[in-house]
C-alpha cells in the first residue's frame, strides 16, 4: 500500500501516513477541488495553513484550520484532513486594485476588458509571491469569451472568488491547470461513449438550477416602444407581462421547442430578452467640448469653482425631435464602440434649445445636438480626461419612441431579433438541464500498467441510457470523485451542461447574458501551449505538447517493463508479403520479417506460404512423399522408406501408382534426371512402398534411373485404378503451362490423355493444322461451359461480331427486328454492290454516303465524277452554246447534291496558257455547272484542233476529302 508524507510550509515532514480506505480525491467545477486523507493518531498534531502534500494527483495545501475527532474506543484521534488545490488557498486573500502599494484599496469598481481585469489578478498573485512550482501564474481566455468591457464591482471579494465573479460576469467558466488561470468553456476531447452496463455501472439524476421547458413566451425590453406599441391582447398576458415590453412577431405568440406539440407536452416558461429592443445604432460626428463650472459647497461654508470639460457630438445618420422622447423617461446613450464601450449615459437632446425646423419646413442642422450628462456610475467622473467619446465611435439611444421614425423598420427588426433569440434559447431549453453522477465500472478504468483510464475535467462524454436519454445525449465531465487507495475502483464523474457554481463567499448571485463573438485572448507566458490530452484526436505539431497521462499512455517506457496492444515497428517497416520491408510484431501475436535464422529448432503448428507460393520447377498436385531411404532388394525391386511429415503421417500411394522424381545435383556432381516407378505394394507401419523401375523404354528420353534418398516423388497416373488416372501440374521449366491430365496408365504420355492446358501448347499432333504460335499462351479444353464469352483484340478492345442480314430493306428497318450495333454485334447488309456495318440500332436511313447510321464496309470506294452536257454532243459551230455539268459518284451512288459549287474547278487548255489562265480566274466561280459559247473555245480555235475543259472536284467527308477528275475535247 503506498503511502503519503505530509509536510509543512517548509518542506519539513509532519507525518507519512498510509493512504487508507476513505481517502478520496474530488473535484467540481468552480466548486471544491480537494484530497481527503483519513488515518487516526495516538497524539494529535497540528496541521497549520500552508501544510501540503504533492502526490500523482497534484499539489494540494491545508487551506481551513481543522481539528481531529477523538476516539472514545482507542482513546485516539481521527483525521478527515482536507487539503485543497493550491489555488484554493487565493480564498483567504482579499483582491485589491493596487496590491503593490500601502494603499491597497479592497472595495473599487473597474470597467475593463476581461484581460485587464485578470491582469490585476495576476499582480496580487505576484504581490503575494504565489507562484506554482516557481512560475509565475498566467492566464489563458478561450475563443468562447468576448473580450468586451463591463463593469466589475469589487467590494472586500477575495482573489478566487473574484475569478468566479469575473467568469459569471462574462458569462464562461473559470478553472486553473498548473500556472494556468482558464477563462472559456471547460471542454476538450474526442466525445467518449459513457454506455450504462458497458462502462457505467450505475447513472444517477441530479436537477440543474436551470429551467426546462418546451414552449417560451418571450418578452423584450419595454426601451423604446410607447404605451400603445400593441393593443392588449388576453392570448399573450401570461404572468401579467404584457402592454408596454416588446412582443414576438404578430401571429407568433410563442416560440415551441419541437414542431406539432401537443398541449399535453408543452412545458411553458416566460423569459424576458432585456437587451433586445428596437434601437439604432449611431454614429458619432463633430465631438467637441464646452467648459462648464460646478461650484462645490465646502464644509466651512465657503464655495469652490470646478471646472469641467461637457462632451458634445452630432449624428447625421438621422434626424431627431424633442416630439419623440417617450413621457417620463429620460433619453440615454449606451456606448458600443470606443473608450467607452460598454458605458451608458444620460444626454441632452438640442442643449441650446434652438428651433428644430427651418422657414421652409426643413430640418435645422443646428438644433441635432447632444450633449452627454457627465456621472459618476462607473467609479470616477466619466466622460473624463482619459475616458471620453470620439469621432467614429457607435452608440444605441434609448427613451425614445421608436415607431416615430418609420422609414428605419426599427419595431419590426426588434420583433425578429427576438423571435431569433427565442428560438435559440428554447432550443437550448429543451436539452435536458440536469447533472448525471457515472458510477463507472472498475475494469474500464483499470489498467495493467498502472496508468489508470482516467477522464480529466471537461473531457467530451456522450452519455447512453435508454432511461433518460432516446437518442444519448453529448455533454462533459464537470466533476470527478475516486478512492486515493485504489483509485480505479468504479471512480464517479458527474457530467453535465452547467456548471455548478458556488460562490465561497456567499454572494448574491445574478444572471446576465452575453453574445459571443469568437474573440480569443491568451495571456503572456507559456499558457498560449495547448496541452493534448488522453481521449483528445488534436494532431500534433510544433506548437503543442501531449499531457504526462497522455505520453505514458503512448509511449514504450525505457525504464520498467512495458507493452502495447498495437503494431511494433522495427526499421523501416512496410506490411507486405512481396513487397514488405523491415519488421513488425503485431497484438494478435503475428511477426513479418525479412529474415528469420534460428540456431536451434523452430516449433511450427502450421506453415502458411505467403499465399502466392512461389516455387522453382514443377509443382506437383497430386500424393507425394520424401524419400528417406532406398534399399535395394534381391528380386530388382526397391523399398522406399518415406519421411513422415508429423507423428501420424502415413504415405497416401496406392498399389498400381506411377511414381517419378527428379534429382538436380548440377551445382555438386552435375547430375540431372528423373527416376519413374510403380508401386508394387505399400507398408502403412513401416510408412514405406515397394517399387519397381521402368526399364529405359517405357520412360522418356529413353533413359531411367534408380530412386536416390532426398528425392521428392510424386503420383503421375495409376496402371490400372481410373480413379487414380488424374494428374494436375503446374510446369515452370519446360512446358510452362498448367496441365490435366487424364488416363495415365504409363511414364510416356499419348496425346488423349491431354485434357486441358492452360499456357503454352506442348508440340502435340492435333495442334498442327492450327495457326498457333507455340510462344504464345492458350486455352486448350475437351469441353467448355460458358455462361459468358467475350472476344477482344490485343489492345483489349471488344471484337464485333458481323451478322449478314442481306439485301437492306426498308421494311426491315422499320420493322421489331431492326439492324442493331452492340458491343458485341453489328448488322451488315448490302446495298448497290456495298457492303455496309450498321452503326445505330433502329437505324432508318438508307446506306449511301452520308447516312450516319451506316460505314461502308465493302464495294467501290473510288469517288468518281463524270462531265454532261446540256445539248449533247453535236454542235453547229456557228451557233455553239452549251452547258457543261459533272455528276459524282461513291459507292455506286449519286452524290452530286454532297458536292459544294466552291469545291469544283475548271480549267481550259488550246494550247495558249495565258489564255487559258486568264478564261479560268473568269470561271473561278463556275461550280458544278459551266455554261460554254463560241468565245470559250479560244481566238483560233478554227484553226486549233481541239479544246479541252478538265473538271476537278472535292468530295468533303468531315475532316477528310475525297477529289476526282475528268475532261472533255472539243
Amino acid at each position: 500500500m503506498e503511502q503519503i508524507d505530509i509536510k509543512d510550509i517548509s518542506g519539513a515532514i509532519l507525518l507519512t501516513t498510509l493512504i487508507n480506505e476513505g481517502c478520496k480525491r474530488k473535484f467540481t467545477l468552480m466548486k471544491e477541488d480537494y484530497i481527503m486523507l483519513k488515518f487516526s493518531l495516538e497524539n494529535p498534531i497540528y496541521f497549520k495553513l500552508g501544510s501540503y502534500v504533492e502526490c500523482n494527483f497534484g499539489l494540494f495545501e491545508v487551506c481551513d484550520l481543522q481539528k481531529p475527532a477523538f476516539n472514545t474506543n482507542t482513546a485516539g484521534y481521527d483525521y478527515e484532513l482536507r487539503l485543497d488545490a493550491y489555488y484554493w488557498k487565493w480564498k483567504n486573500k482579499i483582491f485589491k486594485y493596487t496590491p503593490e502599494t500601502t494603499g491597497q484599496e479592497a472595495s473599487w469598481n473597474l470597467t475593463a476588458p476581461l484581460d485587464v481585469q485578470v491582469g490585476i489578478v495576476l499582480r496580487n498573485l505576484k504581490a503575494l509571491g504565489y507562484a506554482y512550482k516557481g512560475q509565475d501564474f498566467v492566464f489563458s481566455i478561450d475563443s468562447t469569451v468576448e473580450n468586451k468591457s463591463q463593469l466589475m464591482s469589487y467590494d472586500n471579494i477575495n482573489i478566487l472568488d473574484a475569478c468566479f465573479e469575473m467568469a459569471k460576469k462574462w458569462d464562461c467558466e473559470c478553472w486553473v491547470t498548473e500556472n494556468i488561470i482558464h477563462f472559456g468553456r471547460c471542454e476538450s476531447g474526442d466525445a467518449v461513449d459513457f454506455e450504462i452496463g458497458k462502462n457505467v455501472q450505475e447513472m444517477s439524476q441530479s436537477e440543474s438550477q436551470s429551467t426546462y421547458a418546451t414552449r417560451i413566451y418571450a418578452f423584450g425590453s419595454t426601451r423604446n416602444i410607447p404605451a400603445d406599441y400593441r393593443p392588449i391582447d388576453e392570448t399573450v398576458v401570461v404572468n401579467g407581462v404584457v402592454q408596454r415590453r416588446l412582443m414576438l412577431p404578430e401571429g407568433t405568440p410563442y416560440i415551441d421547442a419541437y414542431p406539432d406539440m401537443t398541449t399535453e407536452e408543452a412545458v411553458e416558461q416566460v423569459v424576458i430578452f432585456d437587451e433586445v429592443y428596437p434601437r439604432r445604432t449611431g454614429i458619432m460626428s463633430d465631438v467637441t467640448t464646452i467648459e462648464v463650472t460646478d461650484k462645490v459647497e465646502n464644509e466651512d461654508g465657503t464655495t469652490t469653482e470646478e471646472k469641467w470639460n461637457a462632451y458634445r457630438f452630432r449624428d447625421t445618420g438621422v434626424n431627431f425631435s424633442e416630439k419623440y422622447i417617450l413621457p417620463g423617461q429620460e433619453l440615454r446613450i449606451r456606448f458600443a464602440s470606443g473608450l467607452l464601450n460598454g458605458l451608458e449615459f444620460a444626454v441632452k437632446f438640442n442643449p441650446e434649445g434652438k428651433p428644430e425646423k427651418l422657414e421652409d419646413g426643413g430640418w435645422n442642422p443646428e438644433a441635432q445636438l447632444w450633449e452627454i450628462v457627465r456621472n459618476e456610475d462607473y467609479g470616477r467622473p466619466l466622460p473624463g480626461d482619459v475616458l471620453f467619446p470620439q469621432d467614429g465611435d457607435e452608440y444605441v439611444l434609448s427613451g425614445w419612441d421608436s415607431t416615430k421614425i418609420t422609414e428605419l423598420g426599427l419595431v419590426d427588426a426588434a420583433e425578429q431579433e427576438l423571435k431569433e433569440k427565442t428560438e435559440k434559447y428554447a432550443a437550448k431549453s429543451k436539452i435536458d438541464p440536469s447533472t448525471y453522477g457515472c458510477t463507472m465500472m472498475s475494469n474500464d478504468a483499470y489498467r495493467e500498467d498502472g496508468v489508470h483510464n482516467f477522464y480529466s475535467i471537461g473531457q467530451k462524454v456522450n452519455l447512453i441510457n435508454k432511461a433518460y436519454f432516446e437518442n444519448g445525449r453529448q455533454s462533459r465531465v464537470i466533476g470527478f470523485e475516486f478512492n486515493l487507495d485504489l483509485a480505479y475502483d468504479s471512480p464517479i464523474y458527474t457530467v453535465g451542461e452547467t456548471a455548478a457554481y458556488s460562490r465561497i463567499g456567499e454572494l448574491e448571485e445574478k444572471v446576465e447574458s452575453l453574445t459571443l463573438k469568437g474573440q480569443t485572448y491568451t495571456g503572456d507566458g507559456d499558457s498560449g501551449v495547448y496541452v493534448i490530452r488522453r481521449n483528445d484526436s488534436t494532431p500534433a505539431t510544433d506548437s503543442n505538447v501531449y499531457s504526462a497521462l497522455r505520453s505514458l499512455v503512448m509511449f514504450l517506457r525505457k525504464d520498467q517493463a512495458d507493452g502495447t496492444n498495437f503494431l511494433l515497428k522495427f526499421g523501416k517497416f512496410i506490411d507486405s508479403m512481396i513487397a514488405g520491408k523491415g519488421a513488425g510484431i503485431y497484438p494478435d501475436g503475428r511477426g513479418q520479417f525479412e529474415r528469420l535464422e534460428v540456431r536451434g529448432s523452430a516449433v511450427f503448428k502450421e506453415i502458411i506460404y505467403n499465399r502466392l507460393n512461389a516455387q522453382e520447377g514443377d509443382t506437383s498436385y497430386s500424393e507425394n512423399g520424401v524419400i528417406e531411404s532406398v534399399a535395394l532388394e534381391s528380386d530388382g525391386t526397391y523399398t522406399l522408406k518415406l519421411r513422415k511429415r508429423w507423428e501420424n503421417d502415413f504415405t497416401a500411394f496406392q498399389e498400381g501408382d506411377i511414381v517419378y522424381g527428379i534429382v538436380n545435383n548440377l551445382f555438386s556432381t552435375g547430375e540431372y534426371y528423373a527416376s519413374w516407378m510403380r508401386v508394387l505394394s505399400k507398408n502403412v507401419p513401416a510408412n514405406s512402398i515397394s517399387v519397381l523401375s521402368y526399364p529405359d523404354s517405357e520412360v522418356p528420353g529413353g533413359k531411367n534411373y534408380p530412386p536416390t534418398e532426398l528425392t521428392i516423388i510424386t503420383r503421375r497416373g495409376n496402371a490400372f485404378n481410373e480413379d487414380r488416372q488424374s494428374y494436375w501440374y503446374l510446369s515452370a521449366t519446360t512446358d510452362k503451362c498448367l496441365v490435366w491430365l487424364e488416363g495415365v496408365t504409363k511414364p510416356v504420355l499419348e496425346q488423349n490423355n491431354y485434357y486441358m492446358i492452360l499456357g503454352r501448347l506442348p508440340n502435340l499432333d492435333l495442334f498442327d493444322n492450327l495457326p498457333v504460335n507455340y510462344k504464345h499462351s492458350y486455352i486448350f479444353a475437351r469441353a467448355g461451359i460458358f455462361g459468358e464469352l467475350y472476344r477482344v483484340d490485343w489492345q483489349g478492345l471488344p471484337v464485333q461480331e458481323l451478322v449478314d442480314r442481306g439485301f437492306w430493306s426498308a421494311e426491315v428497318a422499320s420493322s421489331d427486328n431492326p439492324y442493331t450495333n452492340t458491343q458485341e454485334r453489328a448488322d451488315t447488309v448490302w446495298h448497290y454492290g456495298c457492303k455496309w456495318k450498321c452503326l445505330m440500332t433502329g437505324t432508318a436511313d438508307e446506306p449511301q454516303y452520308a447516312a450516319a447510321g451506316w460505314a461502308m464496309l465493302e464495294g467501290n470506294p473510288e469517288f468518281t465524277i463524270g462531265i454532261g452536257s446540256t445539248k449533247g454532243w453535236y454542235f453547229d459551230i456557228e451557233t455553239f452554246s452549251t452547258t457543261l455539268y459533272i455528276t459524282g459518284k461513291l459507292y455506286n451512288r449519286d452524290v452530286t447534291d454532297h458536292i459544294l459549287d466552291a469545291d469544283v474547278s475548271w480549267t481550259r487548255d488550246t494550247g495558249n496558257v495565258s489564255e487559258d489562265n486568264a478564261w479560268a480566274v473568269k470561271r473561278a466561280g463556275a461550280g458544278k455547272n459551266l455554261p460554254l459559247t463560241i468565245d470559250d473555245l479560244g481566238p483560233n480555235y478554227t484553226n486549233m484542233r481541239v479544246c479541252t475543259f478538265k473538271a476537278q472536284a472535292l468530295l468533303r467527308d468531315g475532316q477528310q476529302f475525297e477529289v476526282a477528275e475528268n475532261f472533255v475535247t472539243f
